[in-house]
């Protein structure tokens, strides 16, 4: 793979923001998921990679890693888990990470890796997943 470093318009110095889209299923496999939770792995490293390759030249890599999200991939995998018998009700997932998380959460997380409050965040994984993956 070969990646061009973007310029300031303002003085052609490099800058960039990358932010990649990873998952819970980076650290914490799903059944039935082998090459979703191996991509999500690989995402991680490729955040921190891009992030190390680049930092001199001002350019930042992060990944958000939510959890079960309301979007049709998000709903499908409940769906799908509940019938191999995972019991993914909404008590559970209450359980679990406490409600199931809205689109615009992970979007705000982004945004926030991208901006310049995030200036000296690089290599990151910023997970938004009320603590699924910290119990």
């Amino acid at each position: 793979m070969q990646t061009t470093p973007l310029k300031r318009p303002s003085d052609g110095q490099p800058m960039g923001r990358a932010v990649c889209t990873s998952s819970i299923s980076a650290i914490a496999a799903t059944p039935r998921e082998v090459v979703y939770n191996t991509s999500k792995g690989a995402c991680h490293m490729f955040a921190r990679s891009i992030a190390v390759e680049y930092r001199d030249q001002n350019i930042r890599c992060n990944a958000v890693c939510p959890g079960f999200v309301r979007t049709p991939h998000g709903l499908r995998e409940v769906a799908e888990l509940n019938k191999l018998g995972i019991d993914m009700s909404d008590a559970t997932l209450a359980v679990q990470q406490g409600r199931i998380c809205e689109p615009d959460e992970v979007a705000r997380a982004a945004l926030f890796l991208a901006s310049d409050e995030a200036s000296f965040i690089n290599g990151a994984h910023l997970f938004v997943d009320n603590c699924f993956t910290a119990v």
